[in-house]
C-alpha cells in the first residue's frame, strides 16, 4: 500500500512539474513584442532553454520510473521471503530475517533516492523559471516605458555613436528615441547601452 501511494505521489509531482514547465513556456512566449532580430534571438534562446528543461524533466522522470520498477521488484522479493519464512525451519527463518532486513534497507534507499530526484526536478525548474522571469523583467526595465508595449528595434550603442547618428540610421528623430527610452541626458549615452528604437 505504501508503494502504491508513493507511485501515485511521484506521478502527480512529475505531472505538476511538466505542467508548470508548459505554463512557464506559454507565459514567456505569449504576448511577446517584436524588437527586431535581437528580440527574436532572445526568444529563440528562451525556447531552447525550455526545450532543454523539458528534456531534463523527462530524463529525471525516467529515473523515477526506473526506481519505481526497482521498488516493485524489491516488494515482490520481500513478499516471497516472508512466505518462505513462514514455511521454513529456525535456521531458514534467521536467514530469511537477514534477507528481509537487507531488502527493507534497499527499499528505504530507493525511496530516499526517488524523493531526492523529485525534489531536484522541482528545484531545477523553479531556478530556471526564476532566471527567465528575472531576465525578461530586466530587459523590459532597460527599454523604457514605451518600449514595453511598442514595436521597433533594439540598438546597442557603439563607441563614438551619437543619438542623432543612431536616429538617422533608423529613420526616426532623436526626440522619439529619447522619449521611448526615458533618456535624461542625450549627450551621455554609454557604450553598450541598449536603446529601443520605435518603428
Amino acid at each position: 500500500m505504501r508503494y502504491v501511494d508513493s507511485m501515485m505521489k511521484a506521478h502527480m509531482i512529475v505531472g505538476r512539474v511538466l505542467g508548470a514547465a508548459g505554463i512557464a513556456f506559454s507565459l514567456i512566449t505569449s504576448g511577446c513584442t517584436t524588437y527586431g532580430s535581437a528580440r527574436q534571438r532572445q526568444l529563440t534562446h528562451e525556447r531552447e532553454d525550455m526545450l532543454l528543461i523539458r528534456e531534463d524533466i523527462r530524463r529525471l522522470a525516467g529515473r523515477i520510473e526506473t526506481l519505481e520498477t526497482e521498488t516493485d521488484q524489491l516488494y515482490r522479493e520481500l513478499t516471497a521471503l516472508r512466505e518462505e519464512q513462514a514455511r521454513g525451519t529456525e535456521n531458514q527463518r534467521q536467514d530469511t530475517d537477514r534477507r528481509l532486513n537487507d531488502l527493507e534497507r534497499r527499499i528505504a534507499e530507493v525511496d530516499r533516492t526517488r524523493e531526492k530526484d523529485k525534489q531536484e526536478i522541482v528545484d531545477r525548474l523553479s531556478r530556471t523559471i526564476e532566471q527567465i522571469i528575472a531576465s525578461t523583467a530586466q530587459r523590459d526595465r532597460t527599454r523604457g516605458p514605451r518600449a514595453a508595449s511598442g514595436y521597433g528595434y533594439e540598438h546597442t550603442v557603439q563607441p563614438g555613436e551619437t543619438l542623432s547618428q543612431i536616429a538617422a540610421a533608423y529613420g526616426v528623430t532623436a526626440r522619439v528615441i529619447i522619449e521611448a527610452n526615458d533618456i535624461r541626458n542625450p549627450d551621455m549615452l554609454r557604450v553598450g547601452q541598449v536603446l529601443f528604437i520605435p518603428e
